[in-house]
């Protein structure tokens, strides 16, 4: 009896060292584990490094996450599991070692359509108020060599109360968008018009949206570029500095919409190829004695001349858009300003164009109709709200990707 007590407690001592916590096995499972983690973060290291060779080279050569999986799968260093777990997270923990194989993005989070609490009035995160006299904006009437809407003078202030949503995220900037249309002071339209309007109008609906880029948050070395002068000037290019807003442009909507200029044959498309406007980049050589808008007289035009002109309007709507919530966000029902402008011409006559969006699609309000030695401006006769859209850029680490959004409902900021 006293053997085989002997013997049962000699087994039992075996099996703990075995089987324990600290058991023989158990350490070497663990050991087994912590060799197949040291492999699977030896080809993650080796992965990334030619992945960073790759962006220095602008090569192409290294394996993407699918190719990488693929061996680590094949070669049974990760389960089928385990992998799902990386494609999903971008990480595991294999043995005591928790291997990251891709970063958590700012696009993992952060939606096109989003709110952000951005407020164009405080400078910093403790409510300190940016100075008044960059809250607001008088646009001038202007002339022909002085820039302004070529209407009447028209206020405009930023506000607290603006929200705003996510137009972009590229390269780690986020870009907003106010949600609502921006007017004057009183609520009365944005009239930009003749041929001061025309010329002008690029700077000045940049002039106007930068109010609004000086808020916490925004990034101050963006701002908005324009052009301004007509077809028998040198095209002036300028920038409004130090701010981080600027107005909304064609561009904008047309990388939305899936609108492209195509290399090949200098057509406007959409993304299925299909030609918007068969007229778009025909050149006209009007009638010798056509006036013409620039910028070098102070009535604003000049002529006779024979100046060609490329015509360059197009217009679609809103359905050329993919995205119901992107097209709710640019298509809201409300009518603004694009600071893009355009042109069509005929033998005997130019128009002259600022875009716009206006009932639910990409349009065109005609600014200058010039003649053979008449030049007339269209009344702006536009019943509804036509305002101005400011586009916001952020810095790139400034929203707090720990805000529980669909509590909140807004994306905080840092």
């Amino acid at each position: 009896m006293i053997t085989i007590i002997v013997l049962l407690i000699l087994a039992g001592v075996s099996i703990a060292m075995l089987t324990g916590d600290n058991g023989l096995l158990t350490k070497a499972e663990s050991a087994k584990e912590e060799t197949r983690g040291a492999s699977v973060q030896e080809a993650r290291d080796l992965w990334k490094t030619n992945q960073e060779a790759d962006k220095n080279t602008k090569d192409e050569t290294a394996k993407t996450l699918e190719d990488l999986l693929n061996d680590l799968e094949s070669q049974k260093l990760i389960t089928s599991k385990e992998r799902v777990t990386i494609e999903e997270t971008g990480e595991v923990t294999i043995g005591s070692r928790n291997i990251v194989f891709k970063e958590k993005e700012l696009t993992d989070y952060v939606k096109i359509g989003d709110y952000v609490d951005y407020n164009p009035t405080v400078s910093d995160k403790s409510g300190t108020l940016v100075e008044t006299s960059k809250l607001s904006y008088s646009s001038p009437k202007g002339t022909g060599k002085e820039h302004g809407n070529g209407n009447s003078i028209q206020n405009f202030t930023a506000t607290a109360d603006t929200k705003w949503r996510v137009l972009n995220i590229e390269n780690g900037t986020v870009e907003l968008i106010s949600e609502d249309v921006i007017k004057p002071s009183g609520g009365s339209n944005f009239y930009l018009k003749g041929t001061s309007g025309f010329l002008y109008a690029e700077q000045e609906l940049n002039e106007v949206c930068k109010i609004f880029g000086y808020g916490y948050g925004a990034d101050i070395t963006k701002g908005g570029n324009y052009t301004v002068g007509g077809p028998l000037d040198t095209p002036i290019t300028g920038r409004i500095e130090g701010t981080g807003a600027r107005s909304i442009t064609i561009e904008d909507i047309n990388k939305k919409a899936g609108v492209y200029e195509d290399k090949s044959d200098g057509q406007m498309k959409y993304s299925d190829g299909t030609i918007i406007n068969s007229s778009y980049g025909n050149t006209t050589n009007p009638t010798s004695n056509l006036l013409y808008p620039t910028i070098n007289e102070i009535s604003g035009y000049a002529g006779p001349g024979g100046k060609n002109l490329k015509y360059t309007d197009y217009m679609y709507d809103k359905s050329k858009i993919a995205s119901v919530d992107v097209q709710n966000m640019l298509f809201n029902g409300a009518n603004y300003w694009v600071s893009t402008r355009c042109f069509s011409s005929e033998p005997d006559a130019g128009y002259y164009h600022v875009r716009y969006v206006y009932e639910e699609r990409v349009s065109s309000f005609i600014m200058v109709e010039a003649y053979a030695g008449s030049i007339t401006s269209p009344a702006m006769s536009i019943e509804v709200s036509v305002g101005v859209r400011p586009v916001v850029s952020l810095k790139s680490d400034v929203i707090d990707i720990n805000t529980d959004y669909s509590t909140e409902g807004e994306w905080k900021l840092k």
